[in-house]
């Protein structure tokens, strides 16, 4: 073996011992309170189907986001049938739904997955001047497309100008033409399944949450007597949430004052509580606390831990989870871009979304 070659072997071994997936297996952290999956909960209703709402975080999704996202929370229920029921996609109010019937744990789970990206794409394509690409002579040549570090690029690229462009124009002026979106949606899906009996549960990534949030306290407030009559049957299913990368405490201080010392005002989720709490017959179903559960990886710049103490409640039952979602090199990155968007490839979080804390017999 040639001395380059027994270098490079080296530094691979090197790499090799300095990578690390330090919440993998999860860590559930201390206080927090054991939660259902959706397989037990499926069934535990028997021939009531339950109804789970995707809803996508920040960054430009697809179809396939949804397909893969659904193939995650089933792959993890060990008695499950394959065979499945698609429906054909829709658009409501420019956001695209995908849904999907399949049979879990002798229970029936109708998937609806939420689209909104598409609503974002034509604006955040102003930024695509400045995408990384190869470099190019900036003094001299018409196009200037300068010298960028491959992960700077990256991170440029992915995260700020496809990723949290749309937190900027969700919390912008384009707020509330996207919150009406939501509205209408959700308001479809709920009008569609109206069992009133039957558990709704909700799994929403980054920015999705705070959006599905808004749009729920927007039908429990709204002047129309059916989105309103919608929203409080939405309220009295919601049995379980599950957010991913909650990004919650920094999009609410779009929402705050500059006033020394003052508490901080109610969050998106706070909000949505509160109101709930305010309409009549507020359960439905077998769950008699609506389980708030959020998965968080510590290397995910863009997101933060739930904190219980600010949500639990005799009738909120809160779970903070660490999960990895990419390796650590050296203990000094993890991929930026994975760390945030791999919530629902992950497959420790599909499982326990699938499954539940503690994990029962039937799960993989």
């Amino acid at each position: 073996m040639t001395i380059p070659h027994l270098l490079r072997l080296l530094a691979t071994l090197l790499l090799l011992a300095g990578c690390s997936t330090p919440y993998r297996p999860p860590v559930v952290v201390r206080d927090s309170t054991p939660f259902p999956g959706v397989a037990g909960i499926a069934a535990a209703n028997g021939t009531r189907p339950v109804d789970l709402i995707l809803v996508h975080g920040m960054c430009t999704q697809n179809a396939g986001w949804a397909e893969r996202s659904i193939d995650r929370i089933a792959g993890a229920v060990g008695a499950h049938a394959p065979a499945a029921t698609r429906s054909p996609g829709a658009d409501s109010g420019g956001i695209q739904l995908v849904e999907r019937t399949q049979q879990l744990a002798g229970g029936t789970v109708r998937f609806h997955a939420l689209l909104w990206s598409p609503l974002t794409v034509p604006l955040k394509r102003q930024l695509d001047y400045d995408h990384t690409a190869e470099p190019t002579d900036c003094a001299t040549g018409q196009v200037c497309k300068p010298v960028r570090a491959v992960l700077n690029g990256m991170v440029k690229d992915r995260l700020l100008d496809d990723c949290l462009a749309d937190a900027v124009i969700y919390q912008g002026a384009s707020h509330a033409a996207i919150r009406n979106a939501m509205v209408e949606t959700v308001s479809r899906i709920v009008a569609a399944n109206p069992d009133p009996d039957g558990t709704l549960v909700v799994v929403a990534e980054s920015l999705g949450s705070k959006m599905l949030f808004d749009a729920l306290s927007s039908m429990l407030e709204s002047n129309l007597p059916r989105t309103q009559a919608l929203g409080q049957l939405a309220a009295r299913r919601l049995g379980l949430i599950y957010m991913a990368g909650n990004q919650l405490p920094i999009l609410g201080l779009a929402e705050q004052a500059l006033v020394a010392n003052a508490m901080p005002a109610q969050d998106a989720l706070q909000r949505f509580l509160e109101l709930r709490r305010r309409q009549p017959s507020q359960r439905a179903g077998r769950l008699q606390r609506l389980a708030v559960v959020a998965f968080t990886d510590p290397n995910d710049l863009l997101s933060y831990r739930l904190l219980p103490a600010r949500y639990a409640a005799p009738d909120v039952a809160v779970a903070d989870v660490l999960v990895s979602n990419a390796r650590t090199w050296l203990g000094l990155i993890e991929n930026p871009v994975a760390a945030h968007m791999g919530y629902l490839d992950n497959p420790d979080v599909g499982a326990l979304i699938a499954c539940g804390w503690p994990r029962p017999a039937a799960c993989r």
